[in-house]
């Protein structure tokens, strides 16, 4: 489907052509970060495709994504949807929310409803990304870089980071 040689794959990725051949063919298992090099290949050689067929179209995701989703590291719109509706329940007035912060640790945006989640992210908000906690890129305006963090939260001065209990990484906490 991508017309890549198993060449051009080593080459992009750091596999060697004898990794990809064993792995094509079932007889060798590739290890996580292996799989999640080769799923980022592929997922950026769709990308590309899809940025050159639908140019006017602005896309809220890149399909590198799929590494997550093949690797559990991350959060769909159904777990949103699902732990909203678990968390929340309990909390009373406190909402579960996408907090942003700057590079000064200010929160600067919160993500809340299921319609902002998917928006956002696509339905599909990446944890880790090469056993590192992953910014948060907003392509559409400058490229800046936000931390962000699953937020227990009642207003902008009173929130509790939840991300670790989430997504159990020991992440430094982040604090009103």
């Amino acid at each position: 489907m991508t017309a890549s040689s198993h060449e051009e794959i080593a080459q992009a990725t750091g596999l060697t052509v004898w990794d990809l051949e064993s792995f094509e063919q079932a007889n060798q298992p590739l290890s996580t970060r292996k799989l999640e090099a080769l799923c980022l290949y592929f997922s950026n050689v769709f990308d590309q495709m899809g940025q050159q067929s639908q140019r006017e179209r602005q896309h809220p995701i890149h399909l590198r994504l799929s590494a997550d989703y093949l690797l559990n590291l991350g959060l769909t719109s159904s777990d949103w949807i699902t732990l909203k509706w678990a968390l929340e329940a309990q909390w009373g007035n406190d909402r579960l929310v996408v907090g942003f912060f700057d590079e000064q640790g200010q929160l600067v945006k919160v993500i809340e409803s299921v319609a902002w989640f998917i928006d956002t992210f696509a339905g599909y908000l990446i944890l880790a990304l090469e056993g590192q906690f992953t910014p948060y890129v907003d392509e559409y305006h400058g490229d800046v870089h936000y931390d962000w963090r699953l937020l227990r939260y009642l207003n902008q001065h009173h929130f509790t980071d939840i991300t670790n209990q989430i997504a159990q990484t020991p992440y430094q906490e982040l604090h009103p």
